[in-house]
Parts: C-alpha cells; sequence; structure tokens
C-alpha cells in the first residue's frame, strides 16, 4: 500500500521568524499524512520558537540548539529521520501545493520497486511573487551540477544509510551537490516526475555564494568522480556562461540551458 511509505521531512531554521512558518504550513496541510516532521533550530534568539510551539503537535521531533553549521544540523535531521524517503524543506522554502506528497506516493505506488531517488520541477520564490516552474534536468546530467534544486528531491533512506551518506561539513555550500552525486553514482533506480514539487527561498546560502559554490561543485567532481582537470575546468566556463545568459539575456536563458 503507497499509504504505508513514510516521508521524512526536515527543516533547518535558524533566526527565521520572518518565514518559517510558510515553511510549516506547507508540511503540515499537505493532503497526504504519514509524514514525520522534524525540525532542526540552531539555538535562534528571534522568534522562531515561539511559531514552531504554537504548531507543536504536527513535529516528530523538534531540536533547539546550537550547531556548527547548516549542514550539520542537517545531518542531526539525517540521524533522527526514520522514513523510506527523506526530504529537506529548510525554512523560507515550501513544498509547490498541498497535495504534493500525495501526487508524490502515488508515483511511486507505480513502479515495481522503490526508487534510490526522485525528483521533479520547481520553483525560485523571491520576496514578492513565485516564478515560473522550472524543468528538472534528468540524473544522468549529475557530473555537471544540481539536475533539480535540493528541496525537490527525495532520497531514499535506506540508501544513504547502507552506504554511509552523510552531508560533507567541510564544505559550506555544495554538500547537497556531494551528497546528491553520491546517490546518483550509487543508486540503481530513479524516478523524475513530471509536476512541480517544491518552491525554494532564493535568498538561501547557496544563491548567495554562487562562485563559492563553483568552487566547491569542481571539488565535488573531482572528489566522486574523479574527473580531470581539464573537463572540470570546462565544466566551470560553461556555468559561468549560463550564469551571464541567465543575469543579461533571460529570454535566451531557456534555449541554452537545454
Amino acid at each position: 500500500m503507497t499509504d504505508e511509505i513514510k516521508i521524512s521531512v526536515i527543516t533547518i531554521v535558524y533566526n527565521g521568524e520572518s518565514y518559517v512558518e510558510r515553511t510549516i504550513k506547507s508540511v503540515i496541510y499537505q493532503t497526504y499524512k504519514n509524514i514525520e516532521y522534524i525540525l532542526i533550530d540552531g539555538a535562534s534568539t528571534d522568534g522562531t520558537m515561539k511559531i514552531v510551539e504554537c504548531n507543536r503537535e504536527y513535529f516528530h521531533t523538534i531540536i533547539s540548539e546550537p550547531d556548527k553549521g547548516i549542514y550539520n544540523a542537517m545531518n542531526k535531521g539525517l540521524r533522527l529521520a526514520s522514513g523510506d524517503y527523506v526530504i529537506f524543506m529548510n525554512a523560507g522554502d515550501c513544498l509547490a501545493s498541498d497535495d504534493v506528497l500525495e501526487k508524490v506516493v502515488a508515483s511511486v505506488g507505480n513502479e515495481s520497486q522503490l526508487p534510490d531517488l526522485i525528483y521533479g520541477n520547481y520553483r525560485e520564490m523571491g520576496e514578492s511573487a513565485l516564478e515560473k516552474v522550472i524543468p528538472c534536468y534528468s540524473h544522468e546530467r549529475a557530473w555537471y551540477g544540481m539536475f533539480a534544486s535540493h528541496q525537490s528531491i527525495f532520497y531514499r533512506l535506506g540508501i544513504l544509510r547502507d552506504n554511509n551518506i552523510t552531508f560533507d561539513e567541510t564544505y559550506k555550500v555544495a554538500a547537497d551537490y556531494k551528497l546528491t552525486l553520491q546517490t546518483v553514482i550509487t543508486g540503481k533506480k530513479f524516478l523524475k516526475l513530471p509536476f512541480c514539487i517544491s518552491a525554494f527561498d532564493v535568498s538561501g546560502v547557496s544563491c548567495k555564494n554562487q562562485d563559492l559554490g563553483l568552487y566547491e561543485a569542481d571539488r565535488v567532481r573531482k572528489e566522486v568522480l574523479k574527473m580531470s582537470w581539464i573537463k572540470r575546468h570546462g565544466i566551470i566556463v560553461i556555468s559561468k556562461t549560463s550564469r551571464y545568459v541567465k543575469k543579461y539575456l533571460g529570454f535566451l536563458y531557456r534555449i541554452y540551458r537545454y
């Protein structure tokens, strides 16, 4: 039965009183109810925990304590998770609709076995409104970079545990890419979904540190794929060109992207 599939949703937050509520609501309003909701707070000093406490009944686990950074907090969440799948919906990010988890689980029910990784489309979310849906790439292009937003990827917890895959805390912004790439090269079955999974906050860490992200993604390709310098350098050139086209020639970006 597909309703036996448990989804662990993990939210990481620190001083997020102005936006954490929208994340919480996007999770607790889901029509699919077999959810294990875990929140890891980095000892916020604002009103974040007051908002969390108002919704305590919906959480399986709440931890509020100092941490060593976002990936340290995400690893805490991973250790606590017990679902069949885990997805990270950090403060400010939202699931795309109230029935998105129901649609994901229904799609899994059509498969002969549980996929190791499930992913779909996403939206960027600014201060004013949602942007248009951005189609995900195929996981076969993981060598290039994140083929979907981290908030639109479900990882089968079993494959992470069996292969000791966690977030590498020596990274500042690209540990999610490393974990995803490790899952892709380890996994055997993947499910690409044709609908929008999430809307992610473009004010997040990775969006604000794109140059560092390029450097760390290069490091991931070297460490995980053992890719040569020439190939890695070529990817950096393509990535920088793509960023330029997106910023200054937006009407050409969709053509260039594919």
